[in-house]
């Protein structure tokens, strides 16, 4: 072989040789975008992982946290031995755990077979002294009744057809029971139906608040808290209403006089609206305790709405009892209220009734105070006015 030819057989090969390299580089070429494409999504995962886990970290550790505050809220709930802190315990915590609009804890007045309002929030003050229940009343009632949990579904399953208030209508009702022992009801409304988790929340909340109940060993201080409004201590209209039933039945028997005064506060809301709800709520409980001083021991004295007071004076004639009332209504100038001061007094408007003259049973009786108090108002406030029967022209 000569040299030309030998050189001619290189540079071929060499030549074969650069096409296998440029054909091999341009396979890669073609696969690295393939492989570039699954590295980024490889990675994407991962960092969505990642990012995924430390999400879980995070609520793992909200969830701890509120595992341990709740815990801490069931020993505090546990703990107490009053009726209404228990009361008012269970209704924070509820607050805290649950999205809420309206709720309220009723406790049960064995004696009078009643449910009264002892701890609420969202609720206006001026219908929580008139929330009273009896046994099978509304989802409260029926809730009480039944022992179990009512809805809006078990409420119609069992019949019912309304709730006694248009201004507490809840969408679900848990009773409070320990070993077969009635203590009351908590009773929620909000917008959203509750999920399972929410309704074990409740079970737990509402049998550890019956537990609790039950701790005090006291079911006279019970029935004392079912009786009583939470704010002022005067008696609730619940308790009211049935001691003035059994005051008409003895004065049936025994050919005596009852008396009833509604009080109702001029401008309240203007005082409210100036100092503020604390300011308002001192004013009721130093009036509360101005009432039960100017009242005899055997008058009944409650609250009978957010500014409202209702009283029962057994064996004395309405014209005495607007006398007694108007000596009130005079002393109050006496009284330092403190931010009244200011240019405004606190006075009030009441109207009297009385058995048998004005009504025979229970309902009359405060309708014809109710009127007499709606006359007194459109006098201008500030007075005392005596319900008349009026006689219709024949």
């Amino acid at each position: 072989m000569n040299t030309g030819t030998f050189i001619l057989l290189i540079g071929v090969g060499s030549l074969m040789v650069i096409m296998i390299f440029v054909t091999i580089f341009r396979r890669y070429d073609k696969q690295e975008p393939k492989k570039k494409g699954r590295i980024d999504i490889v990675t994407d995962e991962l960092d969505r992982h990642k990012r995924e886990n430390y999400h879980l970290k995070v609520e793992l550790k909200r969830l701890n946290s509120m595992n341990n505050l709740f815990f801490a809220s069931m020993i505090r709930l546990t703990a107490r031995l009053n009726p209404e802190q228990i009361a008012n315990e269970t209704a924070g915590l509820l607050l805290n755990y649950l999205e809420i609009n309206e709720l309220g804890v009723f406790l049960y007045d064995e004696k009078g077979k009643r449910l009264n309002i002892v701890a609420a929030r969202g609720l206006s003050d001026n219908w929580i002294p008139k929330i009273v229940y009896g046994l099978g009343d509304g989802k409260v009632g029926l809730a009480a009744e039944k022992r179990l949990p009512i809805g809006r579904r078990e409420f119609d399953f069992f019949g019912q057809k309304k709730e006694p208030y248009e201004a507490f209508d809840p969408d679900i009702c848990y009773p409070l029971i320990y070993q077969d022992k009635l203590f009351g009801v908590i009773a929620i409304c909000r917008d959203d139906e509750f999920g399972e988790r929410e309704k074990n929340l409740l079970g737990v909340v509402s049998t550890m608040t019956a537990v609790a109940l039950n701790n005090t060993r006291s079911f006279e201080s019970i029935s004392f808290s079912a009786s009583t409004d939470p704010l002022t201590k005067l008696y609730n209209v619940g308790y009211f209403k049935d001691r003035l039933q059994e005051e008409l039945n003895r004065a049936r028997r025994f050919q005596h006089s009852v008396s009833i005064t509604i009080i109702d506060l001029d401008k309240f809301k203007d005082f409210n609206d100036s100092f503020g709800h604390q300011a308002g709520d001192q004013l009721l409980i130093k009036l509360a305790k101005i009432f039960k001083e100017h009242f005899e021991d055997t008058d009944i004295i409650a609250r009978y709405g957010g500014d409202e007071f209702i009283i029962m004076c057994p064996e004395i004639k309405k014209q005495d009892a607007a006398r007694i009332v108007g000596n009130l209504l005079h002393d109050l100038e006496m009284y330092d209220f403190g931010r009244a001061k200011s240019g405004n007094k606190i006075t009030f408007s009441a109207g009297v009734s009385s058995f048998p003259d004005d009504g025979s049973n229970v309902s009359e009786l405060i309708k014809s105070a109710d009127e007499a108090l709606y006359e007194a108002k459109g006098m201008g406030r500030n007075t005392v006015r005596i319900h008349y029967p009026k006689v219709e022209k024949i």
